[in-house]
């Protein structure tokens, strides 16, 4: 018996290294093409439209927080079910998912043909000769997102049964996409800004219908049936419900802050931290492919009640995060000056302070990612959820004070960051409580203490050179 349990602890881990491995060589692909287009779509479209396209788009994707909810949702049911080894119930889990995101896409359209449309037409600052583009690009980043949530359930299946390479593939061939759109600008015949969000509404219809064809026909049960059991959709939307309050104050730290420096800072700092933010979400995508390849192993080792190897992939999860994010993280924060005049032909103003900060506060970020697994997996997330994102929630309201008191623009990610850290702080405390195998002394002298100390060295090192 034991020997069976170590071989398929084995067979866990070659699965994780394996998926690891293809999601790094898929991230550092995306990662090249996706900082290379943003220097094709700022030298195509020009610093105001590319201001305006972040803010509009900004907007519409304040509901992020929706798609990102029910993603980790059904992610977490997939995998407990094929940890229980339900399979019945994984088809429960796909056709009452399919209900929800089609009701829920219905809800966001007339939402924000609505309220969305006046805020735009009303509330932001736009030059008035581009306003008729900005409304298009309103319609192309709603309808843009309705897709990628019409796409969720089938997105999860791949997830859940850690088919990494068809997840690989397909947002590699997403980004290499929209780099295309992206040099197509030039070509453009009409107006750029319109031309560019139409085309990356076409880019989302043609991987939408990647993802649901691959799952139809790879696994049995993407097949729609009608869910009766009010049960499932009820397990579904409650966890949904507790987890979204948590993924709106995440969303709202960005969207939301695209928002506000349009309204006290104009456009022209929208393209600053429009620049920072594709900093942001590179090295965010680096945490996120270290947490996509043990998610689903560490979810279905708590289902089947195997803490000892539980225990065993936290560990290892934040360490390889940690000492990654710090070998990356630092070599960007001294030589951003650098970084940026290479890779822009030309850098938006406030663009290097944004992107150092957005640095610090991605790292922070990042190593709270293996603790929400585990309490997603314990399924408790009601009070979790209010604690943590409590506190997360109050970066804007600060920062908006702040910035009606007259501090400068960069004071949003001061906040950012400090907010993060007391917040991850409540993250361990929870922990402890809902999973009485995590030790705080051990996290601190085999994690925290060792981390620092890399962490000193290697900025006594940069600053020496």
């Amino acid at each position: 018996m034991a020997n069976a349990e170590r071989g398929g602890n084995l067979r866990m881990s070659r699965r994780i290294a394996n998926n690891t491995l293809l999601l790094f060589a898929r991230m550092f692909v995306i990662t090249i093409v996706n900082l290379y287009a943003v220097r094709v779509v700022l030298s195509n479209l020009g610093e105001i439209d590319y201001g305006i396209f972040n803010s509009i788009a900004g907007v519409v994707l304040m509901s992020t927080f929706l798609s990102q909810t029910l993603a980790l949702s059904i992610q977490r049911f997939y995998s407990y079910s094929i940890g229980e080894q339900r399979w019945d119930r994984l088809r429960e889990i796909f056709s009452a998912s399919i209900l929800i995101v089609v009701l829920l896409s219905v809800f966001i359209i007339v939402v924000f043909e609505s309220v969305g449309f006046w805020f735009v037409e009303t509330k932001m600052l736009i030059p008035a000769d581009r306003l008729f583009a900005a409304k298009w690009i309103f319609q192309f980043a709603l309808f843009s997102f309705v897709t990628s949530l019409l796409q969720i359930p089938f997105t999860a299946a791949v997830f859940a049964h850690e088919d990494m390479g068809i997840y690989a593939l397909f947002s590699t061939i997403d980004c290499l996409l929209r780099l295309f759109v992206a040099w197509l600008i030039g070509q453009a015949v009409f107006d750029h800004l319109i031309f560019y969000g139409g085309g990356l509404l076409l880019v989302a219809v043609f991987v939408f219908l990647l993802y649901a064809v691959t799952a139809c026909i790879r696994y049995p049960e993407c097949r729609y049936r009608k869910v009766s059991e009010k049960k499932t959709y009820k397990e579904l939307l409650s966890f949904s419900g507790w987890t979204m309050y948590g993924n709106l104050s995440g969303v709202a730290m960005i969207q939301g802050s695209t928002i506000l420096l349009n309204v006290f800072f104009g456009p022209v700092a929208n393209a600053a931290f429009a620049v920072a933010n594709q900093i942001y979400n590179a090295l965010g995508t680096l945490g996120n492919t270290v947490v996509i390849a043990f998610r689903p192993a560490m979810i279905k080792s708590y289902s089947e009640k195997n803490y000892d190897n539980l225990d065993h992939l936290f560990y290892i999860h934040n360490k390889v995060l940690s000492y990654l994010m710090i070998g990356v993280s630092l070599p960007l924060i001294f030589l951003m000056p650098t970084i940026l005049h290479w890779w822009l032909d030309e850098v938006p103003q406030e663009s290097v302070v944004f992107s150092r900060l957005f640095v610090v506060y991605i790292f922070i970020l990042v190593m709270s990612n293996p603790i929400s697994t585990i309490i997603q997996a314990t399924g408790r997330v009601k009070y979790y959820s209010l604690a943590v994102e409590t506190i997360t929630i109050l970066c804007l309201p600060v920062a908006w004070l702040l910035f009606r008191l007259g501090y400068p623009s960069f004071t949003l990610f001061v906040v950012m960051i400090v907010i993060c850290a007391l917040a991850h702080f409540v993250r361990l405390v929870c922990l402890h409580r809902y999973y009485p195998s995590f030790s705080c002394r051990k996290y601190i002298s085999s994690l925290a203490m060792p981390s620092l100390l890399c962490l000193l060295a290697a900025v006594i090192y940069f600053t020496r050179h």
